[in-house]
């Protein structure tokens, strides 16, 4: 499930691997490029696209489309409207993460980015006996982690997006099919067990978090061009 489907490419590469996938996407812009240039996996039934915001409560709400940055759209207008730059606002209906999750099942993998409101579609597990095998979402703060360890992640990984141009895809697989594909900022690259770096106990990765990546006195300590995600297993998987 991607969460945030954006330019697409990391939908692409889940489908290309032989997963299943639904995507969300608040954009109308996105999803309509989405519509065209996936069109052969809409068609056979692999991919389905929901063109939908996700929200606390149902109904039609402001988003916030950056037109210098399309990555920084959101919900949220301080995330959307960043640094000054341009931006659209438009009306977008909204459903709760549990409305998705009830209707297409819970993934294997779930994918968030989604500026600002990550935290909430993880926190939207709870209601559910099943969660994901794995879950990955933009980072923010140090509290990500005790709620992702609360919908069961007891391993952890830190994946620099700025660094994903160095990664390549292992062969023979760890997850679905073999697939060579280079990868940049604008992705989330791999995932699972073929996510770079070794999984890390909760103790480990706070620490590795906040020596390295943010600390709540010492603020960003990573290079100001990297950008994290954090990835997380659930050993209980169904």
């Amino acid at each position: 499930m991607d969460i945030g489907m954006n330019n697409g490419r990391d939908s692409l590469f889940y489908l290309r691997k032989g997963f299943r996938v639904v995507s969300v996407e608040a954009s109308p812009p996105a999803v309509e490029n989405a519509r065209i240039n996936l069109a052969p996996y809409i068609d056979s039934g692999q991919l389905v696209i929901e063109p939908v915001g996700l929200a606390a409560q149902e109904g039609e709400f402001i988003f916030y489309a950056n037109l210098d940055n399309d990555r920084w759209s959101s919900f949220n207008k301080s995330w959307g409207t960043r640094n000054g730059t341009q931006y659209l606002e438009i009306p977008v209906q909204c459903i709760r993460p549990q409305s998705l999750f009830k209707k297409h099942g819970i993934p294997y993998y779930l994918k968030i980015d989604i500026e600002g409101n990550d935290i909430n579609v993880v926190c939207a597990l709870r209601d559910f006996p099943l969660r994901p095998r794995y879950v990955s979402i933009e980072e923010s703060q140090t509290s990500y982690f005790a709620e992702l360890w609360s919908v069961g992640c007891r391993q952890f990984k830190l994946v620099d997006q700025w660094s994903l141009w160095q990664v390549k895809c292992p062969n023979p697989p760890l997850e679905g099919k073999y697939v060579d594909i280079d990868f940049d900022n604008t992705t989330s690259g791999p995932f699972g067990d073929e996510a770079p770096g070794e999984w890390l106990d909760f103790s480990h990765v706070l620490e590795a978090y906040l020596t390295k990546v943010r600390s709540p006195t010492r603020g960003w300590l990573a290079a100001e061009t990297s950008s994290f995600d954090i990835h997380g297993r659930i050993d209980s998987y169904r």
